[in-house]
C-alpha cells in the first residue's frame, strides 16, 4: 500500500526528559507531496529550538526530512498524492506566554485557514485551532506545560464519522499495549451537551512516557477520518517486540499493510519498525542495502532475519515499480486481469503490443501474454503460474524461468496505488528492467485512466 518507505533509514533519536537520555519511541510521521523539505524549513522558522536533521535524497529531492520541534522528533516524507492531510489528527502546541500564542497563530495561519477563531474558551486563556498552508492541523493553547507531560506538542486523535464514541476505547487499547503508560484525565459529554452523552469531549495519556490526546467529533459533521498522511512509527527493539506490537495493534478487525505499515481497528495509521533496519537499509555496501530494501518491499510485518539473509543474497535482485492510478480499486482490478483489457495496455512502448493474452486467475493458474514487436521482426510468450491471488488485493505470481513476482492493489485518496516487486534476471541490467516494467506500468495507467 505504501510507496517506497524509507522511514526506517531515520534512526530513533534520544531526547532529554526531565534531565533524562531517552530514546523516543513514538514517532509522527507525515506524508507530504513534494513539500516534506519546504514544510519542514516553515515549521522550524515558526518554532523556537527547532532544527532540521538529516534529508535523504534521491537525485536532488529530498525523500525523508527528519526534524525536531523543541524535543519532539518528527520524519516527513515526499510520498506523492495519495493521502490528504485532515483534522482528524493535529498537533496541540502549548505556548506558555501570549506573546508566543499570537506569534505562532499568525504565523500558522499565514497561507492557512482558522479552523476555531483565536479567542478565549472555557479551556483556555486563548485557543485556537488552524490548518496550515501544507494541510497539517495545529491547537495552539496559552498554558503551562506541566499541563501536558512537560511536552510542547501533543498529537490529538479526532474520532469523527463511524469512529465517533470510540475515543475511549482506543485511549484503553493503547495504554494497555505501550509501557510507561498512564492516563491524566477523561472529560465526557454530559446530558444535553453538543456532544454524544458519554462520549468524550477530551482525554489526555502518556504512551512510553509521550503526551496524546483523544476527542470524540461533537458534533458528527466531519466528512473525513483517519489516513495514512499521519502515522507514528513504533521504534522497537527485535524481532520480538516487532512481533508483539504488530500483532497488538492488527487485532479485533486492524488491517495489515505493507513495509511495516498498519492500520488498528480505529482506522489509525502506525509503522512498525525495528531499530536495526537502518543500518540495513543503508549498508556500505550499497548492493546488499538494495537487496535488503527488494525484499522489505515483499514484507508487510518486517521480519528481521529475512532482511539480513537477503542482503547477504547475493543471488537474487528484487526491482520495485509503482504507480497511483486515477481510478476505481474494483475497475482497476479488472482492467489489470480480464484479457481482453490486457491486451491493450500491456507494452512498453508503441512500437510493441499484446495480439493474445489468456488468463487463468486462480492459485495453480497459467496466465500467458503474447507480446510482440508491431513490425513483425520478434515476439515471445510471457507467461507463469499463480501462487496467491486475493481479490482486489495482491497477485502472486511465478515466472516460467522460475523467478517470483508480487502485485499489490491499494485504495487510497483519489484512485489505486500499484506496486510491483520482481526478481530481476541476469542478460540486462537492473536499470533497463525497472525501466521497461515501469513504462508497462505506466502505459496501464494511462489506459485505466482513459476508459470511462
Amino acid at each position: 500500500m505504501i510507496p517506497l518507505s524509507l522511514t526506517f533509514l531515520q534512526k530513533p533519536k534520544p531526547i532529554t526528559f526531565h534531565n533524562k537520555i531517552i530514546m523516543q519511541k513514538i514517532t509522527p510521521f507525515l506524508w507530504f507531496d513534494g513539500q516534506a523539505e519546504e514544510a519542514v524549513n516553515f515549521y522550524i522558522s515558526v518554532f523556537q529550538n527547532s532544527k532540521m536533521g538529516k534529508v535523504f535524497r534521491q537525485g536532488e529531492k529530498a525523500l525523508t526530512v527528519d526534524f525536531q520541534l523543541d524535543s519532539q522528533h518528527f520524519t516527513a516524507l515526499n510520498g506523492g498524492p495519495m493521502f490528504k492531510f485532515n483534522p482528524s489528527i493535529s498537533f496541540f502546541v502549548t505556548c506558555e506566554t501570549m506573546a508566543e500564542t499570537d506569534e505562532v497563530w499568525q504565523k500558522l495561519s499565514d497561507g492557512g485557514m482558522a479552523l476555531m477563531p483565536l479567542d478565549k474558551y472555557p479551556w483556555s486563556e486563548k485557543y485556537g485551532w488552524v490548518q496550515d498552508r501544507y494541510g497539517i492541523t495545529w491547537q495552539i493553547s496559552f498554558g503551562k506545560l506541566e499541563e501536558v507531560g512537560h511536552k510542547k506538542f501533543t498529537p490529538s486523535l479526532l474520532f469523527t464519522g463511524a469512529q465517533r464514541g470510540n475515543a475511549e476505547a482506543a485511549l484503553g487499547l493503547y495504554t494497555s499495549l505501550f509501557s510507561d503508560s498512564s492516563v491524566t484525565g477523561v472529560l465526557h459529554y454530559g446530558a444535553g451537551e453538543e456532544g454524544l452523552e458519554g462520549s468524550v469531549r477530551h482525554a489526555q495519556f502518556a504512551l512510553s512516557g509521550e503526551t496524546f490526546m483523544v476527542m470524540d467529533d461533537a458534533m458528527q459533521q466531519a466528512e473525513f477520518t483517519f489516513n495514512e498522511a499521519i502515522s507514528f512509527v513504533v521504534n522497537c527493539e527485535g524481532q520480538a517486540e516487532v512481533d508483539y506490537f504488530w500483532e497488538s495493534l492488527t487485532a479485533d478487525g486492524g488491517k495489515e499493510s505493507q513495509c511495516g505499515w498498519l492500520k488498528d481497528k480505529f482506522g489509525v495509521s502506525w509503522q512498525v519498525v525495528p531499530t536495526e533496519l537502518p543500518s540495513l537499509l543503508s549498508d556500505p555496501d550499497p548492493a546488499r542495502a538494495h537487496r535488503a530494501m527488494g525484499a522489505l518491499m515483499r514484507m508487510q510485518k518486517i521480519d528481521i532475519e529475512a532482511l539480513r539473509h537477503a542482503a547477504a543474497d547475493e543471488s537474487k535482485t528484487v526491482i520495485t515499480v509503482q504507480a497511483t492510478v486515477h481510478a476505481p480499486l474494483d475497475k482497476v482490478w479488472q482492467l489489470w486481469t480480464q484479457p481482453e483489457h490486457i491486451v491493450h495496455w500491456n507494452n512498453a512502448s508503441d512500437d510493441w503490443h499484446t495480439p493474445k493474452a489468456t488468463n487463468d486467475l486462480r492459485v495453480g493458474g497459467n496466465f500467458s501474454y503474447t507480446m510482440a514487436a508491431k513490425d513483425g521482426s520478434f515476439s515471445f510468450d510471457f507467461n507463469g503460474t499463480y501462487d496467491q491471488v486475493l481479490e482486489n488485493e495482491c497477485i502472486d505470481f511465478t515466472l516460467a524461468d522460475g523467478r517470483k513476482v508480487q502485485v499489490k492493489f491499494s485504495e487510497v485518496d483519489g484512485g489505486t496505488f500499484v506496486m510491483e516487486n520482481f526478481e530481476a534476471e541476469n542478460m540486462n541490467s537492473v536499470e533497463l528492467q525497472r525501466g521497461g516494467w515501469q513504462a508497462i506500468l505506466d502505459n496501464f495507467k494511462k489506459y485505466a485512466e482513459g476508459i470511462g
